[in-house]
């Protein structure tokens, strides 16, 4: 910094006819003073010296123009300040916008100064002289402090006369209207005009008849390039001898604030109708339980006003958690997840509705809440008890059919046995052939009572054991483990296997010997000769993955229009004597397995009743028992 006896080094970079108007006015304004001109901002850091020069330079100001070459000012700037910390800066408007006032200054220029002609450039030099040769400490005239300040100002400060035209303005307020200064010194101000025309009265008429003490507010005002602009405004009396002479204003351009807020606003807004148009209530919470926001749903279902809602904590609607266990859900939010739990909301009525709550941390209005979507869970509720009620209803129901099923098996099953064992004694013993006769249909009737028994039992067993997984079963055993007891209760049928059964095993349970049976009986039963043929042969696919059992029969045959009704529940055939169960037992339980049923014609008559049934892979068949039940 110059010590004010020395010789006056000024560092200027512009274009040659600005620096040489600077040169110029400095000379004219400084009595010893030695001016290096360069062209461009990388050349001046040159002069300036390296990174690590320090505030060593042997200059005392660096004047720039706004057009530093292919450096940006204030990139300029900063570079400057990283050689000499205190070397004072001097931003030179030459005409061409560019750079704001605001900006330069809010940047850290030591000053900034528009220049428009002549006397632009003495202003400059003024400046400058101010800055690097300031008279000696004591002697700084207080006028001069007034007008530094003013021109620092980053409002928009003026003082107007009696009329509202402009005595002084700040560079900032020049800068608003792309003038300087001088130039605005004795135009009407637009802002004056509009107050006065928004305004009913004359406001500004009062200010200097001293009616009121101070005229302030908000307006739109359109600039003289045609831009819209909002400016927050300050009036006051300017007193000389205790005589109003003009008015002091001071203004601000606020249009990007207030467009911030606007955004702001539409955005809340926007948010609001998003929050108030879902189904589910939604809650802003702070950290201390208290209610921040609610959505128009959670006014509606608990029938609280929003603002006596906004008024309470959450202790004071939840009837499921108590208030530490509330607490600790807030306070134990995780930071980076959500957190889903049910409770209860308590309504105004009086009212308990179950929730299901979703909550996460997030941001609101520069602190971090708890966000809680609760849903209104109550028709679950109902479902999900209605189903405990039914699960325990079918549990009942299983329990007693499990009793049922334990009088079918052994009480009525061994007394049918009994009647059928003697039945036979008593055949063999009732010489009379019309006797004999009515004691055969009591041992048929019997046994096919005993059927009924088997038919019932495997009935319950199979709706017993619904969704139990299927397994490997050997599929031979079983089915020789029927025929023996179809020989057995029919011993008149003849009854024929393929000569090689497949070893393979199959995917079923202990129950695949129902099917086989109800199969095998009602081949039985569905003849008219004393000695029905019974064919059984089993073959697998090509694939290898299934077999197919075919039982063929001579009875009756079945009509094309039932083939595929006959394994309907209930459904029986002409002049049947079954329930109509056993075949709905065999589809129910074949399809169980994963397999297929159906029945085709015989030839030349009667029908074939076929299973396919997946086979299990890596298991083979054996002679050994067979898991499935006699």
């Amino acid at each position: 910094m110059h010590d004010g006896g020395g010789t006056v080094r000024l560092l200027v970079v512009a274009d040659s006819s600005v620096a040489a108007a600077i040169v110029e006015a400095a000379r004219r304004r400084v009595a010893r003073v030695d001016v290096e001109e360069v062209r461009t901002a990388t050349a001046a850091l040159e002069r300036l010296g390296g990174a690590d020069a320090g505030s060593d330079s042997d200059f005392d100001c660096v004047l720039a123009s706004t057009d530093a070459g292919e450096m940006d000012t204030l990139d300029f700037l900063a570079a400057v300040r990283r050689r000499a910390l205190d070397l004072p800066f001097f931003v030179v408007a030459d005409g061409e916008r560019g750079l704001t006032a605001s900006d330069a200054l809010d940047a850290g220029v030591t000053d900034y100064v528009r220049v428009r002609d002549r006397e632009g450039y003495d202003e400059v030099a003024a400046r400058v002289e101010r800055v690097v040769a300031p008279p000696a400490p004591g002697r700084v005239a207080q006028s001069l402090v007034y007008e530094r300040v003013f021109e620092q100002m980053l409002e928009g400060a003026c003082l107007y006369d009696r009329e509202g035209r402009f005595l002084l303005a700040s560079d900032y307020l020049a800068d608003f209207y792309g003038m300087t200064p001088a130039e605005l010194e004795g135009e009407r101000s637009l802002l004056v005009e509009t107050v006065r025309e928004e305004r009913p009265g004359d406001p500004y008429q009062r200010l200097l008849d001293e009616e009121v003490d101070s005229l302030e507010g908000e307006t739109e005002l359109v600039t003289p390039d045609g831009e819209s602009r909002t400016l927050s405004y300050r009036f006051a009396p300017f007193q000389v001898a205790g005589e109003v002479v003009g008015v002091i204003g001071v203004s601000r351009d606020i249009t990007d604030r207030r467009e911030r807020e606007r955004k702001l606003r539409r955005a809340r807004e926007e948010y609001q109708e998003l929050i108030d148009g879902m189904n589910d209530t939604v809650w802003v919470i702070d950290i201390d339980s208290h209610i921040l926001a609610v959505n128009e749903t959670a006014v509606e279902l608990l029938g609280y006003s929003r603002d006596e809602l906004l008024s309470m904590t959450v202790h004071d609607i939840d009837a499921g958690l108590s208030d530490d266990e509330a607490s600790a859900l807030i306070t134990q939010m995780p930071s980076d997840g959500t957190q889903v739990f049910e409770t209860v909301h308590r309504a105004k009525d009086g009212r308990e509705i179950p929730v299901e709550i979703s909550s996460s941390l997030v941001t609101y209005r520069e602190r971090t809440v708890v966000l809680s979507v609760a849903r209104d869970i109550t028709t679950r509720k109902r479902y999900e008890a209605e189903l405990r009620e039914q699960n325990r209803l079918l549990e009942t129901q299983r329990d007693e059919l499990s009793v049922l099923n334990q009088v079918v098996r052994h009480d009525v099953r061994n007394d049918l046995q009994l009647v059928t064992a003697y039945a036979e004694l008593l055949g063999e013993r009732v010489a009379d052939d019309e006797a004999r006769e009515y004691v055969e249909i009591v041992r048929k009737r019997a046994n096919h009572a005993v059927e009924l028994t088997e038919t019932a039992r495997d009935m319950a067993e199979m709706m017993r054991s619904r969704g139990v997984e299927t397994e490997p079963v050997p599929l031979v055993p079983v089915l020789r483990g029927e025929l023996a007891s179809l020989r057995e209760m029919a011993p008149n049928a003849s009854v024929t296997v393929d000569a090689e059964l497949p070893t393979v095993a199959v995917l079923a349970d202990d129950m695949l010997g129902s099917v086989f049976r109800n199969l095998l009986t009602n081949a039985v039963q569905h003849t008219d000769g004393d000695e029905p043929t019974i064919e059984v042969s089993v073959s697998e696919t090509e694939g290898g993955d299934r077999v197919v059992v075919r039982i063929a029969d001579d009875g009756r045959g079945v009509p094309d229009e039932r083939k595929e009704s006959i394994f309907a529940k209930d459904e029986k055939g002409l002049e049947s004597r079954g329930t109509g169960l056993g075949l709905y037992l065999v589809q129910s339980l074949v399809e169980k397995y994963g397999g297929d049923v159906w029945v085709e014609d015989n030839d030349p008559c009667g029908s074939v009743f076929a299973v396919e049934l997946r086979t299990a892979p890596g298991q083979a068949d054996s002679d050994q028992s067979s898991p499935t039940r006699s």
